[in-house]
């Protein structure tokens, strides 16, 4: 293991510097809690804010200021489809996971499975009376 590794957390901090890097332009955004406060949000500076959003306080429901730099999502036409960024969706039936007990029940039987509970009982019931 090199020397100037050791004693680091791997994996939880990360090695490289931020020096030179350039950040996103951001946008804040305002909200108007009912009850009468405002809630600041910030964003991309080219991502479109929704009309809504949930007072960190109380949970209720704050409206968007509307600015004349506010930016607004762009109005579609009957049976026009929003432009889409980044992968397509998967298609096909829902993946459905699997609990451990389902996994397991796939490798063995229920009766293999009481006859391995029963020996490790009996193993822990020995350790138990040795002492």
């Amino acid at each position: 293991m090199p020397d100037n590794l050791r004693g680091s957390r791997m994996g939880t901090t990360s090695l490289e510097s931020v020096r030179g890097a350039v950040l996103a332009e951001t946008m804040t955004h305002t909200y108007e809690c009912p009850l009468g406060h405002d809630v600041r949000v910030t964003f991309a500076a080219d991502a479109v804010p929704p009309n809504a959003w949930a007072c960190p306080n109380h949970g209720q429901t704050s409206i968007l200021v509307v600015t004349p730099d506010t930016p607004v999502a762009p109005v579609l036409a009957d049976g026009e489809a929003p432009p889409t960024r980044g992968r397509a969706r998967k298609t096909g039936p829902p993946r459905v996971s699997k609990t451990p007990w389902e996994m397991l029940l796939e490798r063995r039987e229920i009766k293999d499975l009481d006859e391995l509970l029963s020996e490790r009982l009996d193993v822990l019931k020995a350790r138990r009376t040795r002492q």
